[in-house]
């Protein structure tokens, strides 16, 4: 029978040497068996293949390497141990062998039978016949697993420390604190092998402390925005506290987690964990500055050497934090130094502004007073001039009248001087008061135009006058609308060259009237609009000026027309080609038809004096709370022919319109429980998307510009003031009638 030695081992190259030597076979035979003992002992693992491949030998130490026996082995193909990805590799040693090449230290990866992959070193020599033909391969395994994990570690330690290196060098060099820690954050997470890590804020607050996000790495700010911050539960308080380092294999398992409702377990949301490690971040001084967290979703990954690695991380990080602090607090004190000084300079700026200023309003005012002068002593030159001439004798008839007609027209020039400046004057002081009665703006207007077409008629400019007899009847001062009136139209003669052009135009626009008052003249430079309504400001204030006056009309006309509470406004495409000026001014309807014919004489009763629309067939709906209300404007209504359904409440008008349909609707605002804004809200839910949206108005003693802005806002589509003038309202029913025709045609 074959001893075991001979069934593992065959013959080795020293065997085929000493056979060649023609020992004698008793000597043969105890070499033979000397040699395979010393391979059966061998340490590392000896196999036999031939050139395809089949094991023939298979000593102990490859049993214990590979965890094959040798009668699992002998016989069958290396490859049984050769992981299928490499098996590239034997044809190569094979190649390489039959070339009777000797290959040492080949470092691979073979397979345990178990499957676990070996490091391994190969050494792998050919086998001779007898006659010096390669006929197989001798190869010697050595495990290098521990060595591979050793170099490892060293690399990893090197890497480490590499880049503890590279972490201090940029946290020493970076002075910005959100950098600091987003540095601190990523090299954190990058060593320690975490999935992600977390920086939190350790903050004061009057209620105590609060923890707040401050930078993350490997992980988007997103899947933080919404979670809770940490509390000061068994988990988080210990770094918060500075209490040490917190690591788990599972924090899922630990008996601190999730123990302080509402946070059992981790927040719908949130990242998943399962291996865990905060380390504390704890400043020179002792103040815990926060606490870098990480999480893993797999268990055990944060060793001992993680944990050591992050606190080396967390007091980098602690400098860096305590330096950035400082360098915040000087560039703070920089800062608050830059801005004294920018304020400082402001001031200065300020100081030489207000001294420009002053320069300029005492410039100002030398130019006005030598203005004063002159247009003061011009008439006066006239008048004292011919007053002397009509004092000597053998005067002339035809200049006896020439004189007193120039003096005559000085003196009036000369009040109109002093009225503007005592206008001017009580503008200033606030002390002007207009005497508000109910008037016709069309014969305001009439009458401003009638003062000024003399002038006009010398200079054969026509004037043109397009006015709407029937905006009816207004509140307002008719002197001082006259007078703003004249002094544009006076202005448009004087700039407006002979033969020239003005128009002047009356139209209702919404629920305010416009007067417009456009010539043909001069023009104004674009540079000088904005400065139009100044005072003392001149289109031309040289002593070549063309033109006199004192710089003060138009500036009047602004303070006038916006103590009626209305607008003045200009245009002008520039010099050489005309300005327009439009005075806007808000409806005021006038109730009392007596009151009028008493402060306003020359106005006609606008019932009977001028022909108001027919309102045949038309179905109104009136809500008013005050009865007296509702019965004066179904009154005035049903008087022209319409149909008038009145409501005591807004709740009633909801009913009627549910019931019915109507043409128009008027409404008060101020009304019990629900006022005429909810009321209109309420029916333009009600009315259907595809049919024109009943006109409506909103008749109210709540009569600013902002309440009529606020009841066009809700819905309404005019505003009209208490106390109602007849005319008034029938014209604007008639108007939205109108309006209504054609968007339905359309």
């Amino acid at each position: 029978m074959t001893p075991p030695s001979e069934r593992r081992v065959s013959p080795s190259r020293e065997a085929a040497v000493v056979s060649s030597a023609l020992l004698d076979s008793t000597e043969f035979d105890r070499v033979r068996a000397h040699l395979a003992a010393i391979v059966e002992s061998s340490e590392d693992a000896i196999v036999s293949k031939t050139l395809s491949g089949i094991v023939t030998s298979w000593n102990a130490a490859a049993e214990r390497l590979f965890g094959f026996g040798a009668d699992e082995m002998i016989g069958q193909s290396i490859l049984t141990i050769i992981p299928e990805e490499l098996r590239h590799e034997e044809e190569a040693i094979l190649g390489r062998l039959r070339a009777g090449e000797r290959i040492e230290r080949y470092e691979t990866v073979r397979m345990h039978k178990d499957g676990r992959r070996l490091d391994i070193s190969l050494t792998i020599s050919p086998i001779r016949a007898a006659d010096g033909g390669i006929v197989g391969a001798a190869k010697i395994a050595h495990d290098i697993s521990a060595r591979l994990r050793a170099e490892r570690a060293l690399e990893e330690e090197a890497r480490a420390l590499e880049t503890l290196n590279r972490v201090g060098q940029a946290l020493a060099a970076q002075l910005e604190l959100d950098r600091v820690v987003q540095i601190a954050t990523d090299a954190a997470t990058e060593l320690t092998g975490a999935a992600f890590g977390a920086f939190f804020y350790n903050a004061q607050d009057e209620k105590g402390r609060s923890y707040r996000l401050f930078t993350l790495s490997g992980a988007s700010r997103a899947q933080f925005e919404h979670l809770p911050t940490p509390r000061a539960t068994e988990i988080f308080a210990p770094t918060f506290h500075g209490e040490g380092v917190v690591r788990s294999d599972d924090i899922r398992k630990d008996p601190r987690f999730g123990r302080n409702p509402p946070y059992s377990g981790t927040p719908p949301g949130h990242l998943p964990v399962c291996s865990y490690l905060a380390v504390p971040v704890v400043s020179r001084g002792g103040d815990v500055i926060g606490g870098l967290f990480f999480g893993h979703p797999g268990p055990g990954v944060f060793t001992e050497r993680a944990e050591r690695l992050a606190l080396g991380i967390a007091a980098q990080t602690a400098i860096a934090v305590d330096n950035a602090r400082l360098f915040q607090r000087l560039r703070d004190r920089e800062a608050q130094l830059k801005q004294i000084a920018t304020e400082r300079e402001h001031l200065l700026e300020s100081e030489r502004t207000a001294r420009s200023e002053a320069e300029r309003l005492s410039h100002m005012k030398d130019e006005f007073l030598a203005t004063l002068s002159h247009e003061l002593r011009t008439p006066l030159n006239a008048i004292q001039g011919w007053a002397m001439l009509l004092r000597q004798p053998g005067v002339s008839r035809e200049d006896h009248e020439r004189g007193l007609e120039a003096i005559e027209r000085n003196v009036r020039a000369q009040t109109q001087i002093v009225n503007d400046l005592l206008d001017m004057s009580r503008i200033i002081s606030g002390k002007i008061h207009l005497e508000v009665q109910p008037l016709y703006l069309h014969e305001v207007i009439g009458n401003a135009i009638d003062t000024v077409r003399q002038s006009a008629t010398a200079k054969r400019i026509r004037i043109h006058s397009l006015l709407d007899t029937n905006i009816g009847l207004v509140r307002g001062d008719p002197n001082r609308l006259q007078q703003a009136l004249w002094n544009l139209l006076s202005n448009a003669v004087k700039f407006t060259p002979a033969g020239g052009r003005i128009q002047v135009v009356l139209e209702r626009v919404n629920s305010h009237v416009e007067i417009t008052v456009e010539d043909s003249g001069i023009g104004i430079r674009p540079d000088f609009l904005p400065h139009v309504f100044d005072r003392f400001r001149q289109y031309d204030a040289t002593t070549t000026r063309r033109y006199g006056g004192l710089g003060l009309g138009l500036s009047i006309v602004k303070s006038l027309v916006e103590l009626h509470g209305g607008s003045v406004r200009v245009k002008s495409p520039g010099e050489n080609m005309g300005s327009t000026f439009v005075i806007a001014l808000p409806v005021s309807s006038v109730h009392s038809e007596d009151e009028a014919r008493m402060r306003h004489p020359a106005a006609p009763d606008p019932l009977e004096a001028i022909a108001l629309p027919r309102l045949d067939d038309v179905s109104v709906l009136i809500v008013d709370d005050e009865a007296d209300g509702r019965m004066l404007v179904a009154r005035i209504l049903e008087g022209r022919g319409a149909r008038v359904t009145a409501a005591s409440s807004a709740a009633q008008a909801l009913e009627l319109m549910c019931r019915q349909r109507f043409d128009v609707f008027l409404s008060d605002i101020g009304m019990p429980d629900m006022d005429g804004y909810e009321l209109m809200r309420r029916i333009r839910l009600l009315e259907s998307p595809d049919r024109t949206p009943i006109p409506s108005i909103a008749v109210t003693a709540y009569a600013r510009g902002e309440d009529r802005q606020r009841a066009l806002l809700a819905g309404y589509h005019m505003h009209l003031a208490k106390p109602l003038e007849a005319r008034e309202l029938v014209a604007g029913i008639a108007s939205l009638l109108r309006l209504k025709e054609r968007s339905t045609a359309r």
